[in-house]
């Protein structure tokens, strides 16, 4: 029945219908499908609502109990290609699934929507779903998807108990994610998880926080609390954030293009793997 509703929705459009994957690849794809995918949607009030709810209706029978993981997968994949607050809402319902790969591609695909209704439930999975903060690699995920909508709104969210969680790769998400969020707003924030946290906490995350506040200012202060402070001081007062990164040196601008997936197409088979197994790195 999944593929026959699939095969249906993508039928009536089969310019964009994406190619079939299998599910040992399936996340590496949903992360990495690229600027050309992005460039190949179209906007929500162009979309045929027959297709929108054909792939609705895929992905509601994929997520029926007793279907195949494979199933889902590509439900979730079909999907991609539909920013629409009705598929944003089907595709989150595979957050609650038992099973940690279509939870994960769900998180990925909602990221990979980029619609505002795929980043409401994002931030609705992040406030609600325990089961995400047991677990540091969806919850990394989870994050980044969330900060990878660069939106004003959640800076307080991507800042929150910075902490709590020590893993490396939840606090890397949520620095970077701030650092993407270009309003005055997240450096103000970065700066105060500089100076309100014990430096035995900071001083390991120092080369995140520096990349992240000179991704937003232009400004390269290096690894020192104190000079950031300073500048601050200088700053805070006149300070205004530019639509587009500025200039960076060659390796933060590989660091950052890297965390973004902004160079995905450039990479191999086992550089893609090695993603996949830290999704929020």
């Amino acid at each position: 029945m999944l593929n026959l509703l699939l095969t249906a929705a993508l039928a009536l459009n089969p310019a964009t219908a994406p190619a079939p994957l299998d599910s040992e690849v399936i996340l590496s794809a949903v992360q990495e499908r690229g600027d050309k995918e992005d460039e190949e949607k179209v906007e929500e009030k162009e979309l045929d609502p027959k297709e929108v709810e054909a792939i609705v209706e895929a992905l509601k029978e994929a997520f029926k109990s007793g279907s195949e993981i494979t199933d889902r997968l590509d439900a979730i994949e079909a999907a991609l290609m539909y920013p629409h607050e009705d598929v944003a809402k089907a595709v989150a319902k595979g957050i609650k699934d038992k099973e940690p790969e279509v939870v994960m591609a769900s998180i990925l695909g909602l990221a990979r929507l980029k619609h505002p209704a795929a980043l409401k439930e994002l931030v609705s999975a992040y406030k609600r779903e325990r089961s995400i903060k047991k677990d540091d690699k969806l919850f990394a995920a989870t994050l980044k998807a969330i900060g990878s909508y660069g939106d004003p709104d959640q800076v307080t969210l991507l800042s929150d108990d910075l902490f709590e969680n020590t893993n490396k790769v939840v606090i890397r998400a949520r620095i970077f994610g701030l650092g993407n969020t270009r309003c005055k707003e997240a450096v103000e924030e970065l700066i105060s998880i500089m100076s309100s946290s014990a430096p035995k906490y900071i001083n390991p995350h120092m080369t995140e926080l520096n990349l992240a506040l000179f991704v937003l200012t232009g400004t390269d202060e290096g690894k020192s609390r104190d000079r950031w402070f300073s500048w601050w001081n200088e700053n805070k007062r006149t300070l205004k954030i530019s639509k587009e990164v500025g200039k960076l040196g060659k390796q933060d601008q590989a660091k950052w293009e890297q965390y973004w997936d902004l160079e995905a197409k450039q990479g191999g088979r086992q550089e893609k793997k090695e993603k996949r197994e830290e999704p929020g790195a």
